[in-house]
């Protein structure tokens, strides 16, 4: 897992221009002077305005003129994709330079930057995922996080075959960087996100894990067996087969038989009507009614 990039001191050093080679009328333009047109008010190309426009956004940004260098690269999108102008902008976005700070349309504008080539705008685009769903996560559910992952996948990664996979292994990557910075509590709410919204395996694995140990959850041994068998559904057999296979027979081996049947029909309970730790499911109600 990458660790996510921070914003401080990097005002000017993520936004640059891309060098490109320098056209006949790359100049310096009069205050108010249109780059789309000659000096002798004849038009000139596409690309000789890209160039212009690039020019005017680097002055205004050694100028610390953030508005002006906003709508500098801003104009460039207009007139086609362009690398520098994604990135340049999208770094404006993620710290509210010239523009409102907003998180998503950072992120979009790096991920164009990113389609085009840019590494480095792949991993901001990363660190504005994390920074925008992170903002406000004491007060959110788990349901309203994977909503707003959702919605953010949708936005940010059109070109994604299966949004929902996708949802989830963005909520799966920020519960991961909680879980290893030791905020378990916080990780368990945005791994709860991912398995029962985005009905990501691994998330259903590592939220029973967490079940299990008692880290940032209430110790629930039968919670934490209800989400490996989950887990064990959705792809994550690697990591939980072996753990939900073991439970089980720890419990053969420590209960007798009415007290096996007794515990796995109150887990068929807990998935009937749902409870805050296991939510209503009538097929795997059924699954531990049999097993009962």
């Amino acid at each position: 897992m990458e660790t996510a990039e921070t914003w401080e001191g990097r005002a000017k050093a993520d936004a640059h221009v891309k060098e490109e080679p320098h056209h006949e009328h790359e100049g310096h333009h009069p205050q108010g002077h249109d780059p789309a047109e000659h000096h002798h008010g004849e038009p000139i190309s596409q690309d000789e305005a890209v160039q212009s426009l690039l020019m005017l956004g680097q002055v205004a940004l050694d100028a610390a003129d953030y508005e002006s260098a906003s709508e500098a690269f801003a104009s460039i999108l207009k007139l086609e994709p362009n690398e520098a102008a994604f990135y340049n902008l999208g770094s404006f976005y993620a710290r509210g330079l010239g523009v409102r700070r907003d998180f998503m349309e950072a992120a979009r504008l790096f991920h164009q930057a990113e389609l085009l080539g840019n590494e480095r705008a792949a991993k901001l685009c990363r660190k504005c995922m994390f920074d925008y769903l992170l903002e406000g996560l004491g007060e959110r559910k788990p349901a309203d996080l994977y909503a707003e992952m959702a919605f953010f996948v949708t936005r940010v990664y059109p070109e994604a075959a299966d949004q929902r996979k996708e949802a989830g292994s963005g909520l799966f990557a920020i519960a991961s960087t909680l879980a290893n910075k030791g905020a378990y509590a916080e990780a368990a709410k945005v791994f709860r996100a991912a398995a029962e919204f985005g009905n990501d395996g691994y998330a259903q694995y590592y939220l029973a894990v967490l079940y299990n140990s008692g880290a940032g959850l209430e110790e629930n041994d039968l919670a934490a067996l209800y989400w490996l068998d989950c887990a064990v559904d959705n792809g994550a057999a690697d990591m939980a087969l072996g753990d939900r296979d073991g439970m089980l027979d720890a419990y053969r081996q420590s209960l007798t038989a009415p007290e096996f049947c007794e515990m796995m029909a109150a887990l068929a309970d807990w998935c009937e009507a749902g409870t805050p730790d296991v939510p209503a499911n009538p097929e795997k109600a059924a699954r531990w009614r049999a097993l009962a």
